[in-house]
């Protein structure tokens, strides 16, 4: 007996959301297993955040703002998705091979250490039981508008809240040179140490607006800094390189949007 083309197309819907079913399913189901840096290659995001405000009508450049509102939901919806977010040690023991990180891992930053992320990130990760991280502007600390260096201090006695440099000043350090990086970079670890009553903060750095030359990444990796860059790459563990770490902004998307635009930035680069 003929099957009709109305029975084929029902018999090809059926096969296609069976796959699709089992698909999801076996990517929540593996989502928190864990690996090794050699026994998977891995893609690790990490996102890039600035300012919380509470309106849309606030957001003037989407990659410098994003509601609490859709913060909340964006974090929500990696979580149901399987991410874990991780800290920057967990990246390094993972990269030495001294630890294993989940399946679905990815690092959430905030730069420049703008107040609304204490009011605002700040209560929703300890609601959530999840770490960020923080990259602040040492000389901004305490200005109109920055976080003061008690709240950097409770958020980082929290063990939530990873707290490293953004430099000692916001400044496109490609036009200052590699000598004045390093020494401000130094300067702003001293900093770091001192007010948040921590000799040991893994050395960590992000560029300002992103901007870096060749000769500062190598400069900064010769005096042991992991390097974070802007330019809207995934890490993969089997290239995974700490002074060339990738950051992407999430902006306002829904979650799955951010997982569909990581696929393909995955294929493309």
């Amino acid at each position: 007996m003929k099957l009709t083309k109305r029975k084929i197309i029902i018999t090809l819907c059926v096969i296609f959301l069976l796959l699709l079913t089992f698909f999801v399913f076996y990517y929540l189901a593996t989502s928190k297993k864990m690996y090794f840096i050699n026994d998977k290659n891995l893609q690790i995001p990490i996102y890039t955040y600035h300012q919380i405000v509470e309106s849309p009508s606030e957001i003037e450049i989407d990659y410098m703002q994003t509601t609490y509102k859709n913060l909340n939901k964006q974090i929500d919806g990696l979580i149901k998705i399987g991410y874990t977010p991780i800290t920057y040690q967990d990246l390094v023991d993972y990269k030495n091979g001294e630890k294993a990180i989940p399946k679905r891992s990815c690092i959430i930053t905030f730069d420049d250490g703008y107040t609304s992320v204490y009011e605002y990130a700040y209560p929703l990760i300890k609601e959530k039981n999840i770490s960020i991280t923080l990259f602040i502007v040492n000389n901004l600390v305490g200005t109109n508008g920055y976080m003061t260096w008690e709240q950097l201090q409770e958020m980082y006695s929290s063990g939530l809240v990873s707290i490293y440099s953004h430099g000692l000043n916001h400044s496109e350090y490609d036009k200052l040179g590699a000598d004045v990086l390093l020494a401000e970079t130094e300067e702003s670890y001293k900093n770091l140490r001192k007010n948040l009553n921590d000799e040991n903060i893994l050395k960590v750095f992000a560029y300002p607006c992103g901007f870096y030359t060749e000769e500062e990444i190598k400069i900064l990796e010769d005096n042991g800094y992991i390097q974070n860059l802007m330019d809207g790459k995934i890490n993969k563990s089997n290239s995974l390189n700490l002074s060339n770490l990738h950051r992407v902004y999430p902006l306002n998307d829904s979650a799955f949007k951010i997982v569909i635009k990581q696929i393909y930035k995955t294929i493309k680069y």
